[in-house]
């Protein structure tokens, strides 16, 4: 089964990476990139809740003040690198690659856990509505653990 990957080069889908958030309860994260700081491991999901990290792809998100970098697990290659930016309300982060374009995505914080949830299409009105990868829409889902430093 061919798998895309969130990625911020030119000339690519964001694959989410970073992607990766809004399903379980917890707390809301702050209205600025300091709650996401680290480096983050886990699965990107090109359809369906996450529920079978097989059918994923293994990435690791390094957030670092409003900058993020993908890379895909385990070789380690670079998948894409951006700019995120959280909505005041600490409901909505989107990534903004190097070339300019935008995925509009929701995400949620919940302990460890990160959700973040993103649409390739680069319009607002796309942005995901639940914590789901719908092919039909062009969303992938991301779902990461906090690493230890």
């Amino acid at each position: 089964m061919k798998h895309s990957v969130i990625s911020f080069l030119p000339g690519t889908a964001l694959a989410a990476g970073l992607g990766l958030l809004l399903l379980l309860p917890g707390t809301s994260p702050a209205a600025d990139a300091t709650a996401l700081q680290g480096t983050w491991r886990g699965t990107r999901y090109s359809e369906g809740k996450g529920d079978d990290p097989a059918k994923g792809v293994a990435l690791e998100l390094i957030f670092k003040d409003n900058h993020v970098n993908g890379k895909r697990l385990p070789e380690e290659k670079p998948v894409g690198e951006g700019e995120v930016k959280i909505s005041e309300d600490g409901k909505c982060m989107d990534g903004t690659n190097t070339k300019g374009k935008v995925f509009p995505g929701i995400f949620k914080i919940d302990g460890d856990t990160l959700l973040w949830c993103v649409t390739t299409t680069g319009n607002a009105e796309d942005r995901p509505k639940d914590f789901v990868a719908e092919p039909g829409k062009k969303s992938y889902l991301i779902i990461v653990k906090r690493q230890k430093s």
